[in-house]
This record gives C-alpha cells, sequence and structure tokens, in this order.
C-alpha cells in the first residue's frame, strides 16, 4: 500500500512538471549541485541543532552526503518523468536512512529539522532561478507549482522517516536501555566510555571530558502525614521534569532511576552544578514532582574530567543527606562544615560527649531543658544577655543565673566563644547521634 501510494504521488507531481517545463528545467538544472546543497543545509544544521551537532563525525557527514545526492537524483528523476513503475517503494532509501539514524541514536527531530532546512535550500535555490528563465507571468505559475512540489515532497519524505525511525527505534530500544545503564555506570565509576557505541550516545547526550560536569541525587521526601508514597512514580516524574527543564542546547544529560534514586549526569560549557541549582529551584520540582511527593535533591560541585565523577557522586549523596524539607535542594558547597563534621562524627567522638550533656537532654529535667534552650538563645543572639532574656521573654538577671549555672554544672565558661562552642557542639552531636554515646 505505501509504494502505490508513493508511486501514485511520483507520477502526480511528473504530470505537473510535464505541463510547466520551466518549472522542470529549473529542477533538471540542480542535477550536479548535489554537494553545494548538501553543504548549505549541513552548515546550518550544525549551527541551529544541537542535537546535530552531538552527532558529526566522520561516518556521519559521510551518510548525511549521500542521502542528500540520493534524495536529488529522485527529485531530479521525477522533474524528468524517469522514475520507472514498479512495486518498490521509490522513497525506500528514505526507509533505510531512518534506520541507519536511529540505529546511530540521532534524534528524530533532528532528522526532521534536517528536511526543513533542505526544503528551505531547494526554495531559495529555485526561486532564484526562475527570473532569469521565464517572464513573469510564467514565472509567477512556475513558483506556483515548484512551492507546491516542494511541501508535498518533503511533508511526504519527513512522514516517511517520521514512521521508519519509529520502527527501528522501537527494535533497539532493549539494547538502547542497556547501553544506556552501561555508559552511566562507567562514567560514575570515573570510567572513560568503553566502545563506539557508548562513546557516540556520550557524545550525542552532550556529555563531554573537559566541559563542567556535576551529579545531582534526588529521592522522594517523606510527606509526614503518614501516608505511604509512590517512590517509582515520584522519581520517574522528577525526571521526565528534569529533561523538560534542561535546555538541549545548554546542557548534555544522562539520567536513570537506581537503587530507589534518581542520578543526573548534568554537563554544559561553565558553571553547571550552580546553574542546575538555579532551574531546579526555579521550576519548583523539589517541592512536588508532578503529582507525586516532593523530593529532595543533593548536587555535586563541578568536575572537568571523567575520572573525578566520583567524587562528584559521593558530594551529591552527602548533599542530599543535608537537604531537608525546609531546604529541600543542597549544593555541596552549601553544607554547614561544623554540622558536616558533627553528622560524619564516628564512634570515638559520640563518646567523647559528656554526661552533662545527656542530662541537659532528659525530657523530664525541665530545669535542664531550659539551660539547653538558654545556651541556644545566647548564641543566636551573639553573646547579648538582653537581647537572649527578650528572646526567651525572661529577666535579664534569670539570664545570668542560668549562665553562672551551666558554668558550676559543666565547668564550662559559656560567655567565651570557646566555651559556647564547646557547649553546642557536645548537644548538637547527642541530639543528631540520638544518644548513641550514652553508656559507652
Amino acid at each position: 500500500m505505501a509504494s502505490a501510494h508513493a508511486d501514485q504521488q511520483v507520477r502526480r507531481w511528473g504530470e505537473r512538471f510535464r505541463k510547466d517545463q520551466v518549472a522542470a528545467g529549473v529542477v533538471l538544472a540542480l542535477r550536479d549541485r548535489g554537494d553545494e546543497i548538501w553543504r548549505h543545509a549541513f552548515e546550518h544544521l550544525q549551527r541551529e541543532s544541537p542535537e546535530y551537532r552531538n552527532s558529526v563525525d566522520a561516518e556521519f557527514a559521510e551518510e548525511s552526503k549521500a542521502h542528500c545526492n540520493e534524495l536529488l537524483r529522485t527529485i531530479v528523476a521525477i522533474a524528468a518523468r524517469r522514475v520507472p513503475k514498479s512495486d518498490a517503494d521509490p522513497f525506500q532509501f528514505v526507509r533505510v536512512h531512518a534506520q541507519w539514524r536511529a540505529r546511530h541514536r540521532v534524534p528524530l527531530i533532528a532528522s526532521l529539522h534536517a528536511y526543513r532546512l533542505a526544503h528551505r535550500t531547494y526554495w531559495e535555490l529555485t526561486r532564484a532561478a526562475l527570473p532569469r528563465q521565464a517572464k513573469k507571468t510564467q514565472a509567477i505559475r512556475s513558483l506556483t507549482t515548484l512551492s507546491d512540489f516542494w511541501i508535498e515532497l518533503f511533508d511526504h519524505v519527513g512522514a516517511v522517516l517520521a514512521e521508519a525511525h519509529a520502527v527501528e527505534e522501537g527494535l533497539i530500544v532493549a539494547q538502547s536501555t542497556q547501553t544506556h545503564a552501561a555508559l552511566i555506570d562507567h562514567l560514575l565509576r570515573g570510567q572513560e566510555p568503553h566502545d563506539a557505541e557508548a562513546r557516540q550516545l556520550c557524545a550525542l547526550c552532550g556529555i563531554r571530558s573537559g566541559a563542567s560536569i556535576a551529579i545531582a541525587v534526588a529521592e522522594p521526601l517523606e510527606p509526614g502525614n503518614g501516608k505511604a508514597v509512590d517512590r517509582e512514580a515520584a522519581l520517574r516524574s522528577f525526571v521526565r521534569l528534569t529533561e523538560q527543564a534542561l535546555p538541549r542546547a545548554t546542557f548534555g544529560n544522562l539520567i536513570e532511576v537506581r537503587n530507589q534514586k534518581v542520578v543526573a549526569i548534568v554537563c554544559s560549557d561553565a558553571g553547571t552544578s550552580r546553574a542546575l541549582a538555579q532551574i531546579l529551584r526555579r521550576s519548583g520540582f523539589t517541592r512536588r514532582a508532578g503529582n507525586g511527593p516532593g523530593v529532595r535533591v543533593g548536587i555535586s560541585l563541578d568536575v572537568a574530567e571523567f575520572s573525578r565523577l566520583p567524587f562528584a557522586l559521593e558530594e551529591a549523596r552527602l548533599a542530599a543527606e543535608f537537604a531537608a524539607a525546609a531546604q529541600p535542594l543542597m549544593h555541596f558547597a552549601d553544607i554547614d562544615l561544623r554540622e558536616f563534621l558533627i553528622r560524619r562524627a564516628d564512634g570515638a567522638a559520640i563518646r567523647l560527649v559528656p554526661q552533662w550533656a545527656h542530662q541537659f537532654s532528659l525530657a523530664e529535667d525541665v530545669q535542664l531543658r531550659e539551660l539547653s534552650r538558654t545556651i541556644h538563645a545566647f548564641a543566636d543572639c551573639n553573646f547579648n544577655v538582653k537581647q537572649t532574656a527578650r528572646r526567651l521573654s525572661i529577666h535579664t538577671n534569670t539570664v545570668y543565673f542560668r549562665l553562672n549555672r551551666i558554668t558550676s554544672l559543666t565547668g564550662i565558661n559559656p560567655r567565651t566563644y570557646s566555651g559556647t562552642s564547646h557547649l553546642l557542639t557536645a548537644l548538637r552531636l547527642l541530639e543528631v547521634h540520638n544518644g548513641g554515646g550514652r553508656g559507652l
């Protein structure tokens, strides 16, 4: 059916050219200009289409040029009415071209954009040629013939290409998924892409060594209302929304859900991690991923080499640990150093927490808990007793009494920077680690 329809189209176009010899002559004059037409369209594509730019290599350029010349031969044959009638589809070469593009991971949108530019190129060339060959009335008639022909031709070949591309893409989707996962595995281990297919996929996705590369790790936030969280749906939604938010002309990306978390490798010319954080904050993804719960996201520092990606992955994971509902997105550079050291403290540090810190945290001892509140407020108020009293809604003498009481119980003077730092660090260690050092 497809070949019969194509044959009818070719015969109809041929009949139009038979009736308009000026238009036919303009098209026939193009027969030796294939390289020029290809070069003109190809240069425009590389400037306008990042998808094409990421795909170009010597093999790609050769295939693109061959296809352009085959398309021109078909166009000339149609204008000359020399396309043989047969059961074969005269546009089978477009299907072969689409299959090659799909296997080489060239996005369909890039190939369709190539046809749009080819359409524009052919129209400009034939329109410019007409005034030299015909009078005004004939030129207008031939312009109409050519305009209709180019529109119908490229609409037809675009549809053929899209259909064949979709079929081929469906056949290789399983293999592509495996290649995609394997590529991410290699990069996260700091290894260069291991074969030609992986290298091509890496280039197509816009990930390149020597540029600015960052890693983001995301996971759903618990809603806090006792409801179950559909983690898989939330993560898939975050992947989709992130891919849509990152402009392909600026950012390359490889994103995958693994181990109940989203891992994204993102690349741009410079400042990738900060730009990524800004985009995610502006888009509100951390508050709500699609219709699912919010997510917390950790973003690494920028690295320039694939070998540094394992370090970036660890930074992103650590940053995600420090993200919370109040601050769901955390850049590694924004982690508070003191808080980082407290949370990452080992068992020996926990055993150093003095006994008075355990007493201060006892829920049943109201007076000791008030001492803890006082030292925190005193630090927040920059050691100003009057401000501390206002903060706690108590008399200044009560603040002095409590500070003296802290000194007598701990042996530490809270009116000094070192004393307050000691007190706050011990209390925070106990809070973070849930009394893990008690009795050890």
